[in-house]
């Protein structure tokens, strides 16, 4: 009769250190289970404006080689996180405004050079008194910003709970809202590029005359390693 209980015994105690080794692997509960640090370590999208003033000097011929740079990199950044045109405002009743007319053409053929072709144009008041008003050039852009770290409030010494630091995941947020290009992808997906429509044409034209669609493939697109047997 002493057999079984034995057996017992060595069986509860197995339970048991399984149940504490379980406990020490994984998460205690459904919160931390499920836990997510969107929204634990939220990142804030927000909308804002990023602007350039370009000076204009009355008499002055072309703009200068700074502010040449200065659209170059400034068509760049459009480039990358730009959403919608790119708007140009130029000053009206300022003693420059000719001038300004006559730069607007500059600045226009430097953002075409740069692949920035979708443009508006706007006026703007500017005082009489004022011979260096610029044009502003502006476009709409994303911001990301991070919650702050730096909660140390858990006692990381004693958890017998065993749950997640308020920290946690907090660090890759923060890493994440500085290196994405664009933040306006943390709001939500892309819209589909446009298709090619000079292929799909190519390719229409191909089915209905019972051709191949598919692209020729030459030797060099071959997946062969080595002609070495």
């Amino acid at each position: 009769m002493a057999k079984p209980i034995a057996k017992s015994a060595a069986g509860g105690v197995v339970f048991a250190l399984t149940v504490a080794l379980a406990g020490c692997a994984g998460f205690n509960g459904i919160e931390n289970a499920q836990y997510d640090a969107n929204y634990t370590h939220p990142i804030s999208v927000e909308a804002d404006v990023a602007t350039l003033n370009v000076g204009v000097v009355a008499g002055q011929p072309g703009l200068a080689p700074s502010d040449r740079a200065a659209i170059e990199n400034f068509a760049a950044a459009y480039r990358q996180r730009g959403h919608g045109p790119l708007t140009i405002s130029t000053p009206s009743g300022s003693p420059n405004a000719g001038a300004a007319t006559v730069a607007l053409s500059d600045v226009r053929d430097i953002l075409a050079e740069n692949g920035v072709t979708d443009l508006s144009y706007t006026p703007y008041r500017a005082s009489g008194a004022d011979s260096g008003a610029p044009l502003i050039l502006s476009f709409k852009h994303y911001v990301a910003t991070p919650t702050a770290c730096g909660d140390w409030s858990m006692d990381y010494a004693f958890d017998p709970s065993n749950g997640l630091p308020p920290n946690h995941g907090c660090a890759t947020q923060n890493n994440l809202a500085a290196m994405i290009a664009d933040p306006a992808d943390l709001a939500g997906p892309r819209r589909m590029t446009p298709a090619d429509a000079e292929r799909r044409n190519t390719v229409l034209e191909k089915y209905r005359a019972g051709e191949p669609t598919a692209t020729q493939r030459s030797e060099q697109d071959s997946g062969a390693v080595s002609e070495v047997e």
